[in-house]
């Protein structure tokens, strides 16, 4: 019983009803509670602030000119702690962040106009340390692994279906290091040593060596898939024949 009291305290704080606060005209009325009230040109809404005891308390809101909420950010003396949302001017939501103390703390999810989940990123001490991307059917698309939050390390990279279809070393988005590609049978057919950017050295798994006309076909990155099939079908052809 006390547990769920807490929880119902704690869920209070986060979902102050700015309704029922009168607004702030002075510096006394943010000690005692009161709301902040700015309007867009067209008169529209465009921003709630809470404030308690001189501080921000509990959720802000942010509004497009045509009314609908553009982001909700939530505060605990004065600093953003717990679930921050974005959403886009037709109101469907973008983005949720967890915050604490003021810093970007846990999962931050990404959505799709259509409500389906399109990345889910963690975050440590405000900065991005891995990233999973995802297709429109819920398989995963893309793990990324951060630090200082770039790009660095192994990027695994999946087709339509879920399989792993290549392990890419890269910095910031550069490749650099292995990369290594897979059939949909997972079984490895290329591998390509690259330094920042530059093809070291490529070949088949049957040792047939890929030309820098072959590899810059498609961009691994960027094209990831048709890439990939394009030099399946080069090593697969050259063993059987």
């Amino acid at each position: 019983m006390l547990l769920k009291s807490a929880f119902i305290a704690l869920f209070s704080l986060y979902n102050v009803d700015t309704t029922m606060l009168q607004e702030c005209k002075n510096e006394t009325d943010k000690i005692s509670g009161c709301v902040k009230r700015d309007y867009h040109s067209n008169g529209n809404l465009w921003r709630e602030r809470p404030f308690k005891n001189g501080d921000k308390e509990g959720i802000e809101k942010w509004y497009y000119e045509n009314g609908n909420l553009e982001k909700e950010m939530p505060f605990k003396n004065d600093k953003v702690e717990g679930i921050a949302k974005r959403y886009d001017k037709m109101g469907n939501l973008q983005i949720e962040a967890s915050f604490l103390n003021d810093r970007r703390q846990g999962d931050i999810r990404c959505y799709t106009t259509d409500k389906k989940l399109l990345a889910l990123l963690k975050a440590k001490n405000d900065k991005i340390i891995i990233g999973k991307w995802y297709y429109e059917n819920g398989n995963i698309k893309l793990e990324i692994t951060y630090k200082d939050s770039k790009q660095e390390g192994v990027m695994k990279m999946y087709d339509t279906g879920g399989r792993l279809r290549a392990e890419v070393s890269a910095l910031n988005r550069v490749l650099h290091g292995d990369t290594k590609l897979y059939t949909e049978d997972k079984k490895l057919f290329a591998i390509i040593m690259m330094r920042y950017g530059e093809t070291i050295f490529s070949k088949c798994f049957n040792g047939r060596v890929l030309t820098d006309k072959e590899l810059s076909r498609h961009s691994i990155l960027n094209d990831t898939e048709k890439a990939i099939n394009y030099l399946q079908d080069i090593c697969l052809k050259e063993s059987d024949s």
